[in-house]
């Protein structure tokens, strides 16, 4: 029965976020509610996190039924979900944080921005979204539960699609520049060797 509330909460979750990261639905508002326009990634934000929430309250509760005899492994957990939160912080550390979350008042264009390729973004093209990956498979290697399985999986599942947006809003931005910067850093995870 969990199963299926939280495979629907993460259904509703990335439908509805998906709807208010679509570039027509921005246009929309911006036609329609001009004035809401400079609230709008803020708006955005606090609409992710209030649907997300069900999720993560439907993971939490969700019976603690472990998917085999092996119980996981709590030092080898830990250490991968500290690495993942570790590289998350240090990705969000290179952007303007008042410009990510939407605060009105720093909020500019991107237009005549350079595309960054420092920090992290040297190594691979999505540091936030790796982090958040390591962070969610040290959860589940800490506790192999049917819940933690699923929100792995479904959280990997909805980050390769965003990142396929992602990608083609970046790429519609940069052009070329991108393209070039997509052919020579990898994805998610780091290249340790070149080709």
């Amino acid at each position: 029965m969990y199963s299926i509330l939280i495979l629907a909460s993460w259904f509703v979750f990335g439908l509805i976020h998906s709807l208010t990261a679509s570039v027509w639905l921005k246009q929309l508002v911006a036609l329609r509610l001009g004035w809401l326009t400079k609230y709008y990634r803020l708006l955005y934000n606090a609409i992710a996190l209030l649907t997300f929430l069900p999720v993560l309250w439907l993971h939490w509760k969700a019976p603690a039924e472990y998917v085999s005899c092996w119980q996981g492994s709590t030092l080898i957990g830990l250490l991968i979900t500290a690495l993942g939160v570790g590289m998350a912080l240090t990705a969000l550390w290179g952007y303007d944080l008042a410009e990510f979350i939407g605060w009105p008042a720093s909020s500019q264009q991107t237009t005549g921005q350079d595309l960054r390729q420092t920090g992290l973004l040297r190594y691979v093209r999505h540091p936030l979204y790796t982090g958040i990956l390591l962070s969610l498979l040290g959860i589940w290697l800490t506790q192999p539960t049917w819940s933690h399985i699923l929100l792995v999986l479904a959280a990997a599942i909805y980050i390769r699609i965003g990142i396929y947006f992602e990608e083609q809003k970046l790429v519609s931005t940069f052009g070329e520049s991108y393209k070039a910067y997509r052919q020579r850093v990898p994805m998610l995870l780091p290249r340790f060797f070149s080709r």
